[in-house]
């Protein structure tokens, strides 16, 4: 897969994208094949965009209040004094929805379980390791807020499949071509036999339908 190729296809794509009155995303659609998801288990990746994206990722500090002031990068801070706020499962289901990933202090996160836990977790929202999501007191977390703005998530579980948002309509084709390659390289690089385990490549917007690579 080249870039050449991949800026035909956007051009192709471009051509599907009707003018809507929103700013559409562009997806990526991996196929997975000879792995079988039951044995094999949830296969997950957190990948950063080289060249971003227009919508950036929305971030959630649950941090202690001494870590109030190295979390101000973060969209909202919800601090440990205020978990026990944290009661109705509509409100938690709510915040889990409005953000894209939560950042968390280390020794918070048995109180973040707790509260937060059974509604975060179902929908991958509860604070990864692997995305760096997981800190020390007193952490500086504008450098991570950075990186995962600009984040997607690889993620397959019961279906072999990765689909991931790589960008907008309003960004370059040059641009969201390197987002490509870097989601498909990391791809390649996560599942367990490599470039054998890649299926079909698909992109679509949100409205159009999908085109193979």
């Amino acid at each position: 897969m080249d870039e050449k190729s991949i800026n035909n296809s956007l051009a192709e794509l471009r051509k599907l994208i009707s003018k809507r009155n929103f700013l559409q995303s562009i997806d990526v659609i991996i196929t997975l094949k000879d792995i079988n998801m039951n044995k094999q288990g949830k296969i997950e990746d957190f990948v950063r965009l080289p060249s971003g994206k227009t919508k950036k990722a929305k971030i959630c500090a649950l941090v202690g209040n001494e870590s109030e002031t190295g979390a101000k990068a973060a969209d909202k801070i919800i601090l440990s004094s205020d978990f026990e706020k944290w009661k109705k499962p509509r409100e938690i289901r709510k915040l889990a929805r409005q953000f894209d990933y939560f950042i968390a202090q280390a020794d918070m996160m048995p109180q973040i379980a707790q509260v937060f836990g059974r509604y975060f977790g179902p929908i991958n929202r509860m604070p990864n390791p692997k995305a760096g999501a997981i800190v020390p007191p007193k952490a500086n977390l504008a450098p991570i807020v950075e990186k995962l703005r600009n984040t997607v998530t690889l993620m397959a579980n019961k279906a072999p499949v990765f689909q991931c948002s790589i960008g907008y309509e309003d960004q370059t084709n040059e641009e969201l071509a390197a987002n490509i390659i870097k989601v498909v390289n990391s791809a390649e690089h996560v599942l367990p036999n490599g470039k054998n385990n890649l299926g079909k490549v698909y992109i679509k917007s949100t409205m159009s339908k999908k085109i193979i690579l």
